[in-house]
């Protein structure tokens, strides 16, 4: 029993890591965003189909068989549910090996089903405490902590960006005017958040727009923290609605359904669908 608490324990220090990834600091890792949106999959898929067996395994153990089967059948959906989340965030290379991944794992519960069929009747399975405890964590987890994680990182990347907007402000006093791109092979000022991928730059009327995109918890979200000294902040949806339409009509279909202040002056997140 001491041996599947550790085994507990480590797979829950794991579940959490991979959440708490892409708010930390450090350099960008372009896999991070996808572990966390895996590992709060499984807290909400888990918690919605693992939790219930689980606890009613401990309550019928005697029918440890059936429940073990009931599990197998949640837990691949909970894998699928999974996968489809890496392939649609990443592509069909991480989707095939969370696939091949969970086959794998598959190939070694078979037989175990086999032997628990023919178990002992009475004696202790630990199985449904992990059903009970790893997605409990994750989900609970997910929804107390990482709202916090995530403010932590913008108003972390927001404080990278002084430098750079410093730099923008000083190359205005110099030449009269803003530049009108940054465009370059290498990015010099970066967010210095595991998640945020880089700072993007754009003139915009009598000022300028900094953003990066960050890690939203809202489901389906997209959220693009930006940077406006007069406060102007606007964030198209697509490239082609700029090129087709009048500013007028771009405010007027503005393809975000939020806006929120962001705790720093001048600073504000969209959250586009």
């Amino acid at each position: 029993m001491v041996a599947h608490l550790v085994r507990m324990g480590a797979m829950t220090l794991l579940i959490l890591a991979c959440m708490f990834f892409p708010f930390l600091p450090g350099g960008y890792d372009p896999l991070a965003v996808t572990l966390s949106g895996m590992a709060q999959l499984f807290g909400v898929a888990g918690g919605l189909l693992l939790i219930p067996v689980g606890a009613l395994w401990l309550i019928f153990r005697d029918k440890g068989y059936y429940f073990a089967i009931a599990a197998v059948i949640a837990s691949s959906m909970v894998a699928a549910i999974a996968t489809l989340g890496a392939f649609f965030n990443v592509g069909l290379s991480l989707g095939l090996v969370a696939l091949a991944l969970w086959t794998y794992c598959l190939t070694r519960i078979a037989p175990k089903l086999k032997l628990l069929k023919n178990a002992e009747a009475g004696r202790f399975n630990p199985a449904p405490l992990y059903l009970l405890v790893l997605p409990a964590v994750a989900v609970v987890a997910q929804f107390s902590l990482v709202g916090p994680a995530i403010e932590f990182s913008r108003r972390y990347a927001i404080a990278q960006s002084a430098e750079l907007i410093n730099d923008i402000e000083e190359y205005h006093k110099a030449n009269g005017r803003y530049p009108v791109s940054l465009l370059a092979l290498h990015k010099d000022y970066k967010p210095s958040v595991i998640g945020i991928d880089q700072f993007h730059y754009e003139p915009s009327g009598d000022a300028y727009n900094v953003f990066f995109e960050q890690f939203s918890n809202e489901l389906g979200a997209r959220e693009i923290v930006m940077y406006n000294k007069l406060d102007e902040h606007f964030m198209a949806s697509h490239a082609q609605d700029i090129l087709l339409w009048t500013p007028e009509q771009l405010r007027a279909r503005r393809g975000y359904f939020a806006i929120h202040d962001a705790a720093i002056p001048h600073w504000k997140y969209f959250w586009f669908d």
